[in-house]
């Protein structure tokens, strides 16, 4: 199934992700290059939100550019496969050597600004990132290591805890989402 067909399937939880579906198809139908950075206004992006077996914590990392606990994830960079750009993202980030997806379909799709930024030196202006979120289960006991380049630091967050520890006030709304989603559908 192509991406633009995983979209139109895609089952919009919210009045949010309807109208982010919908502009993220019409951008995909007028615009070239949305799976690249090469689009420098909107592109694709895939996020992992990773959960512990009991469903009580959330793997994150301390990003460096946002100064912000965050889901690991990364740029499509032509990859039109999210779930397999989330799986990479996630077990690079947090150094792990396993994971295993809940389910093969997205559970958030989103529309992110970025605000402009200084990354390896050079300046990248404001844009967004059309996201896909899947869910994945990590073991507690995995061994974990924080991707320095990117990351000063990977650990276990209480979901009750996650809006305490994130200091991007529009990414609360998503995870939220996401948690409410994951125990709707008893993921």
């Amino acid at each position: 199934m192509t991406l633009h067909e995983q979209i139109e399937l895609y089952v919009p939880f919210n009045e949010q992700e309807t109208k982010d579906r919908d502009l993220i198809l019409r951008a995909m139908a007028t615009l070239s290059d949305v799976l690249t950075r090469n689009n420098e206004i909107l592109h694709f992006t895939s996020s992992a939100f990773a959960v512990n077996p009991a469903r009580t914590k959330v793997l994150m990392v301390y990003h460096n550019i946002y100064n912000s606990w965050s889901w690991t994830g990364g740029h499509a960079d032509g990859d039109p496969n999210l779930l397999h750009v989330a799986k990479k993202e996630l077990m690079e980030e947090a150094g792990l050597n396993e994971v295993k997806a809940v389910q093969k379909q997205m559970i958030s799709l989103d529309i992110l600004p970025v605000v402009g930024h200084v990354k390896n030196g050079k300046y990248v202006a404001p844009h967004l990132h059309f996201n896909a979120t899947y869910v994945f289960e990590v073991q507690e006991d995995a061994a974990i290591t924080a991707k320095l380049d990117e990351n000063s630091a990977v650990g276990w967050i209480n979901i009750d805890e996650i809006a305490q520890k994130c200091s991007e006030p529009h990414m609360i709304p998503v995870y939220e989402k996401i948690l409410t989603k994951i125990k709707e559908l008893q993921l």
